[in-house]
């Protein structure tokens, strides 16, 4: 029989029957052969021999049963087990060997019965429950029936609870006696049952969790016989993981959590005691204790990957680190490990359950979900309210650890590094170097890249860690490995293209996007992705048009061809890369009135109550006073608007998380400035220094605590910078940014080391003079750098002392030895970590902090969303708004930004007309005051700031002071030669480099340009250029390679659109140093504005040379769109370069240049000088010849205006008329009740000179 068992155990023909019951029996191998000739020449001779010889003997029937059917003949082997049930009516396992014969002939309904007849009889009868199982889930997959699946689904659920039913009591003991090799079978039938309640769907997520729970409890509970002080619950398990790693990360750096180790009288790791069994006992002090330190939930243990390792020899040290489930107990009560194989197993399906938890609260699909048995006192600071231990992030990590620590995987790794790379807190190492949750991440990705060096998963996430650090050339590295092992993996191929557009090379990333949309059509880094890179290169191929650009005005698009698309295009010309990518943004944004707080339905009361109360305690706070009932009704009103998240969310448009981050955005600088005026009283300033308040003050103004279940708010695809060039309305226009700050607030109120009170505000200014500070990355050779080098060392030092940070590393040129040298304090922070940023700031006391980077590249928002300052405001960086309660005033001016398109602006006009007769309030419910919700569905207004209103233009510019080489005049000598002179000689100027840059080019030849980055250009814009070109022979259209890869396709559009004659009147040169760019800036006869998205440096940069500007604000509510109106209004010759419709761009730009003609001016050496005549010349005359004049290239004159500004910011923070329905505001009379603008009056007039 040994044998025979042996000869069965080898393969089989085709391959070994499954479901098939054997019993192997030792043997000693002899010499290989063929399967067939094994089976047919060995095996089945020998069997009925001994069939022969031993008739009735089962065990010999059983096996000839299998080999029958291991050899196809179906009829045979059923015979022969129907002839063992003859013998014995209750061989469960002939049964089974019916049932897998039935399911191979195709007779399903038959299979299930006999395999279900062999359960009832013997329910540890795991073959049988695994074919079952096996059978309907396949039916369940093959059917394309919902219904049918379900019923499948529900079938197999029916035989998992009958097994349990009989295998285990009510609280979850073992009913029976069961070998150690039986339990992993077990724990598999409970695991399957959870995932089938959780696959029914929302209604039956409880009990899945509940037996999720039941799997991972079968396991860690000793061997029968066992004690109640030994029936160890889920939460046990987390609470003695959350509390040993946190003894584990402990030293001297790091004391740890106070009191966990008084409570736990038992060693960790220590044989002869269990651990588990200590935090058991310990009731719920421990877990009272671990709540405190946690705030409302556990505590997150940071532990390296090989102290993850040692959670089951610590948490199980009696059993040496093996579930005590599977060892047996010998007479001595010692624990006896069980063979390596069960032991494999029982690992192996722990992780995994483990695994599906973890990834489900991950997930957020058993959100709201309470560890059962968990009594919390509502004293622990639970954000259950005192309803148990609520899933959160530190939980989930929790339950990675352990599936980590007992069956590594590099997928584990994978899923343990996503999770910690959100987790915000820190602690200090046993080196004393700091380790948070972002570096630990990077140690699981590199520890499961050890296990398997191509995981393509591994690969990206650790490529997208390190590009988040700024090293895109070490990320390129990893997700090009990524693409290589698994070339449709759609987010590695997303992230390769992102990572490729951020260094630079926009054009080629667009190969990656497509692979990337094919692999998945929907996904949004894809899709939004592909759309900007296409669009930097004007590769409108297959475009599209939106909806507002289907009626001319400007608008256009292109199809699939490249073709055009007009008023009248055909309905499917529409379609394309811009309209998909509208439709991802509109589905992104739609997601996040889901999330809601990060608990369930039955939470959410509690959770809203908790942190309303804290709210309504720091808005109090805020008042300095007792809030009237009115003011409580009013406020309850909005917390109970709070929809939870879910479909509710959804349809309300309620942002929950949203406006929980508003509100503590929105309360902080109002806590400051109650500290202030406990401290200090309204005093504007003061004759000397005061001392600092006390430091009892501080528990008077606490910034509210966000719900620890809040996830990290969800951000559209679509940056906030691109939102520029796109044709996207005013409402998803201010969503997109006001999202990205809602993340970056929340980011910055859930830094470890955030102090639980508002920062302190700065003492009153001695002698009236603000601290005040500038914030850039851009402090190098860049374009801010261009226009503000001269203005942060012209602030008047008597009333302003300026610290100037830089977060970027120098670049080695002359720009920032320059800057610092005229300020009081530059600082370079870009190697510095927030946390030293942020208290560096507030030690020193500045009043006024502006942002000059915005949304761009390498902006520090993180820095304004901690609130080190009270009064914070954007300039210059960024011309649009950042849709952030971090962010107080905007700094601009009438033209660049229409007052109505303020929120508090909006506000006071609402207000307005609910106050005559028979209106009532207009109110939206999550407004707060004149700080409406962004997410309103209205397109009314686009800015949260309130501006700051510059007398002539919120541009500065540096011109003045930099770009003197052309005339190589100061501007006092200047001023000394006469106007003919210094235009005789500005014309020759011209004309030399007219000759450099277009030596083929006829004088008469009219000079269109436009100089932007080209993805500023859009079809729209493009198409009226290409219109005027025809309607003007004799003028060329001069364009930069900016870059070189979109010249091409800009010259197959116009070839496409125009013809070839107009296209090839389109000039391309290159991108030229500055000097050199400024210099040949007045070879353009007239400057072509971009529309969507203005020239904004390189305005200033023509304007310089006397080049005139057409442009059209198009937009009302985009700033971007009308920043050059605004810079030319400054010149004093605005009216003449602004038009306000297509139609008059169009027409402007063709008038000008045809009424352009040219005299020959005979010079005294003989040569001839064509001389201009005409509108267009004219106007380059007066502005070439007015530049020193004129507000736009004054920077001085823009800094003191600019100080008036700051000045007037400080007194209205001071007195409380900031901010509306404060009691101040009401009861005030100056300009701030009418208007939330602070409007900057120039003391001195316009004084530019017609010339003729």
């Amino acid at each position: 029989m040994a044998y025979a068992y042996y000869l069965y155990d080898s393969p089989g023909p085709g391959q070994t029957p499954l479901g098939l019951t054997a019993v192997p029996i030792l043997h000693v191998p002899p010499k290989e052969d063929t399967p067939d000739r094994i089976y047919r020449e060995r095996l089945l001779p020998l069997l009925l021999s001994l069939r022969d010889l031993h008739p009735g003997h089962i065990p010999i029937l059983l096996l000839l049963a299998c080999t029958y059917y291991a050899l196809g003949d179906f009829q045979t082997s059923l015979s022969i087990s129907h002839h063992i049930l003859s013998l014995d009516s209750g061989y469960v396992e002939a049964m089974s060997n019916i049932g897998t014969t039935m399911k191979a002939l195709g007779q399903t309904d038959k299979a299930y019965e006999w395999w279900w007849k062999a359960l009832q009889l013997r329910p540890t009868y795991w073959d049988a429950l695994d074919n079952i199982l096996g059978m309907t889930f396949t039916l369940a997959h093959d059917t394309p029936d919902q219904g049918r699946r379900l019923a499948h689904y529900r079938q197999a659920l029916v035989v998992c609870q009958y097994v349990q039913r009989h295998v285990l009591s009510t609280t979850g003991r073992l009913a029976v006696t069961l070998q150690p090799g039986e339990i992993p079978r077990l724990q598999r039938a409970v695991f399957t049952s959870g995932t089938i309640c959780a696959t029914l769907g929302p209604t039956d997520l409880d009990r899945a969790f509940a037996e999720y729970a039941r799997a991972i409890e079968l396991v860690i509970r000793p061997h029968t016989p066992s004690t109640e002080g030994e029936q160890y619950t889920l939460r046990d398990i987390l609470l003695a993981a959350c509390a040993a790693g946190h003894i584990m990360c402990a030293n001297a750096s790091h004391p740890g959590l106070p009191g966990i180790s008084g409570i736990l009288q038992s060693q960790l790791g220590d044989p002869a005691s269990d651990f588990l069994h200590a935090v058991r006992a310990s009731s719920e002090e421990l877990y009272r204790a671990l709540l405190r330190a946690g705030g409302g939930v556990l505590p997150t243990p940071l532990l390296l990957p090989e102290q993850a390792s040692r959670l089951p020899a610590l948490l199980f040290a009696r059993s040496h680190g093996v579930l005590p489930a599977i060892c047996t107990r010998g007479p001595t009560g010692a624990c006896r490990p069980p063979p390596a194989r069960v032991r494999q197993q029982t690992d192996a399906m722990t992780s995994t359950v483990l695994l599906t938890l973890a990834k489900r609260f991950q997930d957020g699909a058993l959100g709201g979900a309470v560890l059962p048995n968990a009594d919390a006192d509502a004293d622990a600071g639970s954000d259950s309210g005192g309803g148990g231990l609520r899933v959160s992030t530190s939980v989930v990590v929790l339950l990675y650890y352990l599936a980590l620590a007992w069956q590594p995987t590099p997928s584990t790794y994978n899923n343990l590094g996503i999770v910690l790379s959100g987790v915000a807190d820190a602690r200090t190492g046993a080196d004393g170097e700091p380790i948070d949750g972002v570096g630990l991440a990077r140690m699981y990705y590199a520890a499961g890249l050890q296990m398997d060096p191509k995981h393509p998963h591994l690969l990206t996430n650790l490529g997208s860690l390190l590009k988040d650090q700024g090293h895109t050339d070490q990320a390129i590295k990893l997700y090009t490995k990524a693409v290589e092992q698994k070339p449709d993996f759609d987010i590695a191929l997303a992230n390769l293209g992102n990572a490729i557009k951020d260094a630079g090379r926009p054009w080629d990333a667009i190969p990656y996007y497509r692979r990337a949309a094919r692999a998945s059509p929907a996904l949004p880094e894809a899709v939004c992705g592909l759309a900007n890179s296409l669009g930097s290169i004007c590769d409108w191929r297959g475009r599209g048009a939106a909806p507002g650009e289907r009626g001319g005005g400007g608008g256009g698009g292109a199809d699939a061809a490249g073709r055009a698309i007009g008023p009248g295009s055909h309905a499917d010309a529409h379609a394309g890369w811009i309209v998909d990518m509208l439709a991802v943004t509109d589905g992104q944004i739609e997601l996040g009135y889901a999330v809601g707080a990060g608990v369930g339905a039955q939470a959410q009361a509690q959770v809203v109550q908790k942190a309303m109360e804290e709210c309504l305690r720091a808005l109090a706070a805020a008042q300095g006073r007792v809030l009237t009932p009115g003011e409580v009704a009013h406020w309850t009103g909005r917390f109970q608007r709070l929809a939870g998240g879910g479909e509710e969310g959804v349809r309300r448009r309620v942002n929950e998380a949203g406006f929980l981050l508003r509100f503590v955005d929105w309360v902080q600088p109002r806590m400051q400035r109650q500290w202030y005026v406990r401290a200090y009283g309204k005093t504007l300033t003061v004759d000397k220094a005061v001392a600092l308040s006390e430091d009892n003050l501080h528990e008077l103004f606490l910034r509210p605590t966000l719900p620890k279940t809040l996830q990290p708010p969800p951000v559209p695809s679509v940056l906030p910078f691109h939102t520029f060039t796109y044709p996207l309305t005013p409402r998803v226009t201010r969503l997109i940014p006001h999202r990205s700050a809602l993340r970056i607030s929340y980011t910055a109120f859930v830094q470890p080391w955030l102090p639980k009170h508002v920062y302190r505000p700065p003492r009153p200014p001695v002698n009236g003079k603000i601290n005040v500070g500038y914030i850039s990355n851009d402090v190098n050779n860049h374009p801010l750098s261009h226009l503000m080098q001269s203005a942060f060392g012209m602030h008047d030092r008597a009333r302003f002392a300026v610290f100037l940070y830089t977060t970027s590393a120098w670049d080695g040129t002359a720009y920032r030895p320059r800057i610092a040298g005229t300020v009081e304090h530059c600082v370079d922070v870009s190697a510095w970590p927030l946390r030293a940023i942020v208290e560096h700031i507030a030690q020193h006391e500045i009043h006024i902090l502006i942002n000059l980077g915005g949304y761009t590249k390498g902006a520090r928002n993180d820095i304004f969303a901690a609130r080190p300052c009270p009064i914070q405001m954007q300039l210059m960086g960024y011309a649009g708004t950042l849709g952030a309660g971090w962010c107080d005033y905007l700094i601009c001016d009438p033209i660049a930004c229409p007052q109505e398109t303020s929120s508090a602006e909006r506000w006071r006009r609402r207000r307005a007309q609910a106050a005559g007769p028979g209106t009532e309030a207009l109110e939206e419910p999550l407004d707060m005051g004149a700080d409406m919700d962004p997410e309103t569905d209205s397109d009314e207004w686009l800015y949260t700031e309130k501006f700051i209103y510059m007398p002539h233009t919120f541009m500065v510019t540096d011109h003045k002071q930099s770009f003197r080489g052309d005339e190589d005049l100061s501007p006092e000598q200047r001023a000394q030669v006469p106007a003919e002179t210094l235009w005789l000689d500005e014309e020759r100027r011209r004309a030399d480099a007219r000759k450099q840059v277009f030596p083929d080019l006829p004088q008469d030849v009219i000079v269109f340009a436009n100089f932007n980055q080209l993805y500023k250009i859009d079809p729209g814009i493009f198409l009226v250029w290409l219109r005027i070109l025809r309607r003007v022979p004799r003028s060329v259209l001069w364009l930069l390679r900016f870059p070189a890869a979109g010249e091409e396709h800009l010259l197959r559009s116009a070839r496409m659109w125009a013809g070839d004659e107009v296209a090839a009147r389109i000039r391309f040169t290159d991108v030229a140093k500055k000097d050199w760019h400024v210099f040949r800036a007045r070879v353009a006869d007239l400057f072509l504005d971009t529309a969507e998205c203005n020239a904004h440096t390189i305005a200033a940069d023509v304007l310089w040379t006397g080049t005139p500007i057409l442009t059209w604000p198009k937009h009302t509510y985009k700033m971007c769109s009308r920043v050059a109106a605004s810079m030319v209004n400054a010149t004093g010759f605005g009216e003449l370069m602004t038009v306000h419709s297509v139609e008059e761009y169009e027409e402007r730009a063709v008038e000008l240049a045809c009424g352009m003609s040219y005299v020959p001016h005979h010079e005294s050496m003989g040569a001839v000088l064509a001389r201009g005549q005409g509108e267009l010349v004219w106007l380059r005359r007066n502005i070439f010849l007015n530049r020193d004049r004129m507000p736009l290239f004054d920077t001085l004159r823009w800094t003191r205006n600019l100080e008036k500004g700051l000045q007037e910011a400080w007194r209205r923070w001071v007195q409380g008329t900031q901010y509306e329905m404060s009691d101040e505001w009401e009861a005030c009379e100056g300009e701030e009740k009418a208007s939330s603008c602070i409007w900057i009056r120039d003391d001195d007039p316009m004084d530019t000179t017609q010339h003729a």
